[in-house]
């Protein structure tokens, strides 16, 4: 089976799908056209409402609202009519470089949110990975150049983080009490073959493999983090793959974000996918954790 085009978006880049269990709808980011999406897979409907500044992802929250990492900092939201109400910002990490803007984040299992930042000039080491949670924000890792797609396996024991330019999936031993990581080590590592892109957006299945995808490379690609194998590819039409995440009632389905691309008539849609294999429940934001 290949993955199917569900809803022909058009999004400039599409990135940062989140499933929602309550509402049974795939929440998404088109981060340079600065809209929040709602997409619902049975009745194919998508709504989107208006973002104030580039967004670089989305992330839920146990009180039903919802993170954003916008250009101004990691905010807190919730949605009022077709708007965005802004609640509260809860930290501005890099409010002194400008030429940057955050990218991708994801809740680690007890409810930290973990975001990375990428510089939109494109200079090499300038970005930086981050952690929120009840004792406030911290940098975790710098001298990244795009912090890209994160994960962690099903009992939380290994975080699991890209940098786009390595080409590699990098590991860590996580520790879900004070969220820190050690024992660095390359889990996956990329061909240099310019065709097969670079990887940007992840996920984790029931199993602990990864799912990664592949911008400039229309594929996605599933792995085991243990020996580094490439079990599983699947092409898409489009060369900007962008994210991905399970969702459907059984988490059945992986849904795939893509970027636009000239000559590309099918490129910022939505995708899904049919794996023989199901995904897990997203983690939720829980201002207690410590």
């Amino acid at each position: 089976m290949t993955p199917l085009l569900i809803f022909d978006a058009q999004a400039e880049l599409g990135e940062s799908p989140v499933w929602s269990e309550t509402e049974q709808r795939l929440y998404w980011i088109d981060i340079n056209g600065k809209r929040l999406h709602r997409f619902d897979p049975i009745a194919k409907q998508d709504e989107h409402f208006p973002l104030a500044s580039l967004t670089g992802c989305l992330a839920p929250c146990r009180n039903g609202h919802w993170l954003l990492a916008a250009q101004s900092g990691i905010e807190e939201v919730r949605l009022s009519g077709s708007t965005v109400k802004v609640m509260q910002t809860l930290a501005r990490p890099e409010e002194n470089k400008p030429e940057n803007r955050y990218n991708d984040g994801k809740c680690s299992p007890e409810g930290r949110f973990w975001f990375g930042s990428l510089n939109m000039h494109h200079q090499p080491y300038q970005a930086s990975l981050y952690v929120l949670d009840a004792a406030g924000c911290r940098t975790v890792l710098t001298g990244a150049t795009n912090s890209n797609g994160l994960g962690w396996s099903p009992d939380g024991s290994e975080f699991y983080w890209i940098d786009t330019p390595t080409r590699k999936i990098e590991a860590f031993s996580y520790n879900t009490r004070y969220g820190t990581l050690s024992q660095r080590r390359t889990a996956v590592q990329f061909t240099e073959d310019l065709s097969s892109g670079r990887p940007d957006g992840m996920t984790v299945d029931s199993a602990g493999m990864i799912w990664a995808a592949h911008w400039d490379g229309g594929r996605i690609t599933r792995w085991n983090p243990r020996n580094g194998e490439c079990l599983q590819t699947a092409e898409l039409p489009v060369r900007n793959v962008t994210s991905l995440t399970f969702g459907g009632r059984n988490y059945e389905t992986l849904f795939i974000t893509t970027a636009r691309r000239e000559g590309e008539p099918l490129s910022g849609g939505l995708w899904a996918f049919q794996p023989e294999i199901c995904g897990m429940p997203v983690s939720l934001y829980d201002p207690a954790a410590v």
